[in-house]
């Protein structure tokens, strides 16, 4: 597992925080059977493979992770860097779906709003964070 490191907010990558997300999440989850699953709908892939992901159900602005709970919710967590990262028009299309739905959904610029969100969820330990 990775180290939480206490980083200059200017320097934190979205690849930097979700491995935060993750790790803090498999460290302090508030029942044994919550699971995060990441979506890897960004990178560069060549147009062949961007189709077959497509056919296979890749959708634009799914967000980048989907963390499963018990009683059947999910909660749904998109992460930008702090600095200049902003959602796209698919992925705030993505968050009202949710919303309308029911669903859980969370953007989080930095560790202190992953945890806010997951603590809202009930992912997390109770007074853990």
């Amino acid at each position: 597992m990775t180290a939480f490191v206490d980083h200059d907010p200017r320097e934190l990558s979205e690849h930097s925080l979700q491995v935060q997300i993750i790790d803090l999440i498999e460290i302090s989850k508030a029942h044994p059977d919550i699971t995060v699953i990441a979506i890897p709908n960004a990178g560069r892939r060549s147009w062949k493979t961007g189709k077959k992901m497509k056919a296979e159900g890749m959708k634009k602005g799914a967000p980048d992770l989907a963390v499963l709970m018990p009683e059947g919710r999910v909660g749904w967590m998109e992460n930008k860097k702090p600095k200049g990262g902003r959602q796209s028009d698919e992925q705030l299309g993505f968050q009202a779906r949710c919303k309308r739905l029911g669903h859980d959904y969370a953007l989080a610029r930095n560790l202190d709003e992953a945890i806010a969100a997951l603590n809202r969820w009930g992912a997390l330990k109770p007074n853990n964070f």
